[in-house]
């Protein structure tokens, strides 16, 4: 079987070799001696050493709207982790990380990590009663009562923002008083939020003047631009370090991605989590806007990329380049002088393309414009967007 040779190298294939011992270890005999406490450390520190975003749809079990049951899929399965079957130790270790079960269908329990995964609840097709029984199924699921806190929604799914907006303290006949304050509860506890906007996969290509927006500047294949890939593991950067500035100037990000951040505080508001009652906690989550190039054009709600492994993400590479030569030398872009588009080899070398995703701030599109045919676009010049990069 022929060893795999890429075509182009990758911002994670860079990153992710570099932590790759010089010389593997297979076994450590003497483990066994160490000090109890400091195994246990070893074994927390090697669960932990990625974050995962666990993608995940809900949808109703029966036709009965009133129904609070519903069933939960994954949309990518994530890697056992070995320590699941290295002794019994390190089983217990697994089992008091992944402490939080989450049921997948009648016969596969997703284990998760409340403090170091994310769930993305994606592609709403439920009612909003059965949101709030899902959260609160997995708080009663928690040992620790705590359930899930870190949670990421579709910023483009029309969905979502009806579910949220749809939800307020005086439900009775489908959602109890009771499962609103649990609901409540859980929102307070949260640490962070993130909204995804995932953007159409011709978002790499740059149309400079011919693009109907300000976003002049961006011509030809924007290497900057994340590849959100439909993997599971990532490591999280508070910057990212590639050379991206020139590329931020004008990102076109099609429609407003604010719209699903204020259905959600409208939504905290309506159930009174911003009270101002002497002793009443506030919410501490932290919102964030995910901003990636995902799969083929689907406005209505996110796509990643059908991309899971290194070849699959160097297919998408060449795909980039036959798109930049069909756009510039055999379409529109035609008329425009080469200069104009083509890559120099030293931004090729410098700027490298990624699987993974970039986090803004809140308040980052605060001053979105609107341009031709609804496409809208953001000044980013200046941001320093933290990165998500997927292990592939």
């Amino acid at each position: 079987m022929s060893v795999f040779q890429p075509r182009f190298q990758t911002y994670n294939r860079l990153h992710f070799s570099d932590e790759e011992p010089a010389t593997e270890i297979t076994s450590f005999h003497l483990f066994p001696r160490l000090p109890v406490e400091v195994r246990l450390k070893i074994w927390e520190n090697a669960l932990s050493a990625r974050r995962r975003l666990l993608t995940v749809r809900l949808a109703p079990s029966d036709l009965s709207k009133a129904s609070a049951s519903y069933t939960t899929s994954v949309v990518e399965k994530p890697r056992i982790s070995p320590l699941w079957s290295i002794c019994q130790e390190s089983r217990q270790a697994a089992h008091e990380f992944f402490r939080l079960p989450v049921h997948i269908g009648k016969d596969l329990t997703l284990w998760v990590n409340p403090e170091n995964d994310h769930v993305f609840i994606t592609d709403f097709q439920i009612e909003t009663h059965v949101l709030v029984h899902f959260i609160n199924d997995l708080k009663t699921s928690d040992p620790q009562s705590i359930g899930l806190l870190h949670i990421a929604l579709d910023s483009l799914c029309t969905r979502t923002l009806k579910c949220l907006r749809a939800l307020s303290p005086y439900h009775t006949e489908k959602i109890s008083q009771e499962a609103i304050s649990t609901f409540k509860e859980w929102i307070i506890s949260l640490q962070s939020i993130w909204f995804i906007h995932l953007l159409s996969d011709d978002s790499r290509l740059g149309f400079g003047v011919i693009s109907g927006t300000k976003n002049y500047t961006i011509m030809g294949l924007n290497r900057s631009m994340p590849i959100f890939p439909r993997t599971v593991e990532f490591k999280l950067f508070e910057c990212d370090l590639r050379p991206i500035q020139p590329s931020l100037e004008g990102q076109t990000v099609w429609r407003d991605p604010k719209c699903a951040v204020q259905a959600w505080v409208e939504m905290e508001k309506k159930l009174g989590c911003h009270s101002q009652e002497s002793g009443k906690k506030e919410p501490i989550r932290q919102i964030s806007h995910i901003l990636a190039m995902g799969g083929k054009s689907d406005y209505h709600h996110s796509v990643p990329c059908d991309v899971i492994c290194r070849k699959m993400m160097d297919d998408l590479l060449q795909r980039d380049q036959e798109d930049l030569h069909q756009l510039f030398i055999d379409g529109p872009g035609q008329f425009l002088p080469r200069e104009a588009w083509e890559e120099t080899e030293e931004r090729k070398k410098n700027l490298l393309s990624a699987a993974g995703f970039w986090i803004f701030p809140l308040g980052t599109f605060d001053t979105l414009n609107e341009e031709l045919a609804g496409k809208a676009y953001q000044d980013l010049s200046g941001q320093q967007p933290g990165l998500g990069l997927f292990e592939l």
